[in-house]
C-alpha cells in the first residue's frame, strides 16, 4: 500500500471511531440494550483510568497507573512495532496485510489518544463482552485485536517465504541502533 492509501485508511478508522462515540454520546448515553443475548450489550460507558487493565486493576486494589504511563505506553508500543514493521517491511515490501496491520495499530492507538487526551469523562466504550466478565469495550479495542491477528498472519508468511530467522532481525536492530550489522 502507499503512504498515502494507510494515511486514508488510519483517517477513515479514527474519523469512524469518534463519529460514533460522538452519536452515542449525544443520542445514546441512557440506552443499554442486549445486541446477541447474553453474549453482546449495547452498554455506554466512560472509563476514566484510561485502559481496561487500569481500570480492572483499580477497582480491584486502589492503585492507578495515572494519564503520564499511558501516554508513554501508548507511544512506546507504536514504537516498537514500528521498528518491526519496518524490518518486515524491508524484507517484503509488497505486503499489504503488514500494511493494514500497522494501520490498525495507529489508527487504535490515536483512538486511544483521543479518549485519554480530549474526552473530559475519559474513554468512551459501548460494547460489553458478557461471556468473559463483562469486558467492556469500543471499536479502538477491535482495532487493536485485529491488528494482532493481521500481524501474526502477515509476519508468519514473510517468516516462511523469506526464511527468517531470529539472527536477521538482531542484525537489523543492531545496524538500526548503532551496532555493526
Amino acid at each position: 500500500m502507499k503512504v498515502r492509501s494507510i494515511i486514508l485508511l488510519i483517517a477513515l478508522l479514527v474519523g469512524l471511531d469518534q463519529a460514533v462515540k460522538l452519536l452515542i454520546y449525544q443520542y445514546f448515553m441512557d440506552v443499554n440494550f442486549e445486541i446477541i443475548p447474553r453474549v453482546l450489550d449495547f452498554k455506554p460507558f466512560f472509563n476514566s483510568k484510561y485502559s481496561f487493565v487500569n481500570h480492572s486493576i483499580h477497582k480491584g486494589t486502589g492503585m492507578d497507573a495515572g494519564l503520564i504511563f499511558h501516554i508513554v505506553l501508548f507511544a512506546l508500543i507504536w514504537l516498537v512495532v514500528f521498528v518491526f514493521y519496518r524490518f518486515y517491511k524491508r524484507v517484503a515490501p509488497t505486503n499489504k496485510t503488514l500494511d493494514v496491520s500497522f494501520s490498525l495499530l495507529t489508527a487504535g492507538v490515536l483512538c486511544a489518544y483521543l479518549g485519554i487526551l480530549v474526552w473530559e469523562e475519559g474513554v468512551l466504550d459501548f460494547l460489553q463482552l458478557r461471556p468473559f466478565g463483562k469486558i467492556i469495550f469500543d471499536l479502538k479495542d477491535l482495532y487493536i485485536n485485529c491488528f494482532v491477528v493481521c500481524l501474526l498472519i502477515s509476519t508468519k508468511r514473510v517468516e516462511s517465504r523469506h526464511h527468517i530467522k531470529l539472527k536477521d532481525m538482531a542484525d537489523y536492530l543492531k545496524g538500526l541502533f548503532g551496532g555493526r550489522a
